[in-house]
C-alpha cells in the first residue's frame, strides 16, 4: 500500500475508531448510571470472560490471515487465499465449541466457579455466541490481510456497537437485568457475522481473479508455517486478553462488585486512548507483513516511524486530559466512580510512557516474532498476577493500577528492545521527542491553566476539549499533508513502465456508511 492509499486508510479507519471509542462509552454510561457501581461491576464480569474466551477461542488465527494473506498477495499467489481460510477455520470451529461447552459446564456447576448466581447465568446465556465470535475474528482478520482495513473497521467499531449500544438502551428503558443485558450485548454479533462473511467472500473472490494461474503452495507446508506463527500468538492473544481483564476479575474478587464496577470505568476510560494504537495496527500490519515479506526495511522503517508520530499525536493529549481532568470525567458515570481518580491517574501516567515506544507490537507481530511476543507478553503477565495478588488487599484500586502500570511498561520497554537492538528498527526519537513536548505544553498545561480558572469544572473541561481538539487537528493535518508529499515523491520517482503498472488490490468499495 503506497504512503496516499495508507493515509486514506488511516484517516478512515481512525474516524471509525474514534465512533467505536464513541459508542464504547456510551454504553459504559448507560450501564454505570442506570444500575450503579455493583451492578456494573458484575457487568464488566462478564464481558471479560466473554473477552478471554473468545480469545482463546480464535487463538491467533485471525492475526495469521493478517500476516499470511497480504504475503501471498505480495508473491502473486493471491488464488491460495481460499486455501489459507481452510487452514484457520477448521482448528478455530473445533476450539471455538469446546471452550463454548467447556465454559457453559464450568459455570454450570455451583461453587464451582467463584461468580455470583446472576454471573453464572449470564455466562450460561452467552457461551453458544463464543463460536460466532471466533468466526468473527476470523472475517475480521481476512478482511485486514485483504487491506479492506476501513471495512473491516467499520464492522468492528461502527456496526457492532452501534446495535449493542442501542440494545443495552433498551434493555435499561425496560428495566432489564444483567441477564437481559448480557443477551443485548451478543446477540448482535449474529448480525455483523453473517455481514462480514459476505464481505469476505467478495474480497477473496476479487483477490483470486488477479493470479488465478499460479502454483498453490504445499498444503502440508502451508499450514505448518501458518500455526507455526498462528500458534504463539494465540498464546498471546490470550495472555492479553488476561492482561485486560485479569485485575477487573481479581477486583471483584478481593473487594467485591462495587468496587469492580468502578476499577471498570477506569478500564474503560483507558482503553479509550487504547484504540489509537489499535488503529495503528490494524492500518499498519498488512503493509508492515508486505514489505518484510520481500526485504524491504526502508519502508517497513519508514511506516514504523510514522505510526510512531500519530500515535504520540493523538494519545499524549488524552492521557494527559484524563490525568487532569479525570475526576470531572469519572463523576459522569454516576455517584461514587470519583473515588477510582486516584487509579486513573496512576495508569494514565504510565501509558505515556507506553504510547511512545510506537508501533513496536505489530511490528515484532509482521516480522514473524510472535514468540519474542509471547515471551513479552508473558513476562508482563507474571508481574501483573504477582503485584495483583500482593497490592490489591493493601492499597485496593491503587494497587491494580499499580501492577497494571507495571505489566504494561514491562511489555513495552522489553518489545521496544527487540526492535531497535535486535530487528534494527526504530522511530526518529527527536520527532517523537518534539510531539510529546509540544502534547505536555499544549495539552497538560493548558489543562492545568484552565483548571484553575473560575469556572465550572464540566465548563473547564469542554473549554480544554475544544482547544485540544484544534490543536490535535492542525497536528493531524500537517501530518497527512507529509504523507501526500511522501506519495507524490515516491511517484516521481518511478519509471514510466512503473507508474502505468498495475498498483495491485485496492480497497474495494461498500455500501456501508464506516
Amino acid at each position: 500500500m503506497n504512503p496516499h492509499r495508507l493515509a486514506r486508510s488511516g484517516s478512515l479507519t481512525f474516524a471509525f475508531v474514534v465512533t467505536g471509542a464513541v459508542l464504547a462509552f456510551v454504553a459504559t454510561l448507560v450501564v454505570s448510571n442506570a444500575s450503579g457501581p455493583a451492578a456494573a461491576g458484575q457487568f464488566f464480569q462478564v464481558v471479560a470472560l466473554l473477552a478471554i474466551a473468545t480469545t482463546l477461542s480464535t487463538f491467533g488465527a485471525d492475526t495469521g490471515l493478517v500476516r499470511a494473506v497480504p504475503a501471498l498477495t505480495a508473491r502473486g499467489r493471491s488464488a491460495g487465499v481460499p486455501a489459507v481460510l481452510r487452514i484457520a477455520a477448521r482448528p478455530v470451529l473445533v476450539l471455538a465449541t469446546a471452550v463454548a461447552g467447556t465454559a457453559a459446564l464450568l459455570v454450570g456447576i455451583p461453587g464451582l466457579v467463584p461468580v455470583s448466581a446472576e454471573v453464572r447465568s449470564a455466562v450460561l446465556l452467552a457461551a453458544p455466541f463464543l463460536v460466532l465470535g471466533a468466526v468473527l475474528n476470523l472475517a475480521f482478520g481476512t478482511l485486514r490481510g485483504l487491506h479492506r482495513v476501513p471495512t473491516f473497521s467499520f464492522l468492528q467499531n461502527v456496526l457492532l456497537p452501534s446495535l449493542r449500544v442501542l440494545g443495552v438502551i433498551a434493555v435499561v428503558a425496560l428495566g432489564g437485568g444483567l441477564l437481559s443485558l448480557t443477551a443485548a450485548w451478543t446477540v448482535p454479533v449474529v448480525v455483523v457475522v453473517v455481514v462480514a462473511l459476505a464481505l469476505v467472500r467478495r474480497g477473496v473472490a476479487a483477490a483470486g481473479t488477479q493470479d488465478a494461474g499460479a502454483a498453490p503452495e504445499p498444503h502440508r507446508e502451508q499450514s505448518r508455517a501458518f500455526w507455526s506463527f498462528a500458534s504463539a500468538r494465540g498464546v498471546t492473544a490470550v495472555v492479553e486478553a488476561l492482561l485486560e481483564w485479569l485485575d477487573v476479575l481479581l477486583v471483584a474478587f478481593f473487594l467485591g462488585p462495587a468496587a469492580a464496577g468502578v476499577y471498570g470505568v477506569v478500564n474503560r476510560c483507558i482503553r479509550v486512548g487504547t484504540m489509537l494504537d489499535h488503529t495503528a495496527r490494524i492500518v499498519t500490519g498488512p503493509s508492515i507483513s508486505a514489505a518484510l515479506a520481500v526485504d524491504d526495511v526502508a519502508t517497513a522503517r519508514s511506516v514504523f516511524t510514522r505510526t510512531t508520530a500519530v500515535l504520540v499525536t493523538g494519545a499524549w493529549p488524552f492521557y494527559l486530559t484524563l490525568i487532569v481532568f479525570g475526576s470531572t470525567i469519572l463523576s459522569f458515570f454516576g455517584e461514587g466512580f470519583e473515588s477510582g481518580y486516584p487509579a486513573l491517574l496512576v495508569i494514565a501516567s504510565a501509558m505515556l510512557l507506553a504510547v511512545s515506544a510506537g508501533g513496536v507490537q505489530s511490528l515484532l507481530l509482521m516480522a514473524g516474532r510472535s514468540r519474542w511476543q509471547l515471551m513479552n507478553k508473558s513476562a508482563a503477565l507474571a508481574v501483573a498476577v504477582v503485584l495483583n495478588l500482593w497490592l490489591i488487599p493493601q492499597w485496593g484500586l491503587v494497587g491494580a493500577a499499580t501492577a497494571w502500570a507495571a505489566s504494561v511498561l514491562t511489555d513495552t520497554g522489553l518489545a521496544l528492545f527487540q526492535s531497535v537492538r535486535l530487528l534494527g528498527i526504530a522511530p526518529r526519537w527527536s520527532v517523537v521527542g518534539a510531539i510529546a513536548l509540544a502534547a505536555a505544553v499544549v495539552a497538560g498545561g493548558g489543562g492545568l491553566l484552565i483548571r484553575a480558572l473560575p469556572v465550572p469544572d464540566t465548563a473547564g473541561l469542554l473549554v480544554h476539549l475544544a482547544v485540544l481538539g484544534l490543536a490535535v487537528g492542525a497536528a493531524g493535518a500537517v501530518l497527512v499533508r507529509r504523507a501526500r508529499a511522501a506519495a507524490a515523491a515516491a511517484h516521481d520517482d518511478l519509471s514510466p513502465e512503473e507508474t502505468t503498472a498495475d498498483p495491485g488490490p485496492a480497497v474495494v468499495p461498500v455500501n456501508l456508511h464506516k
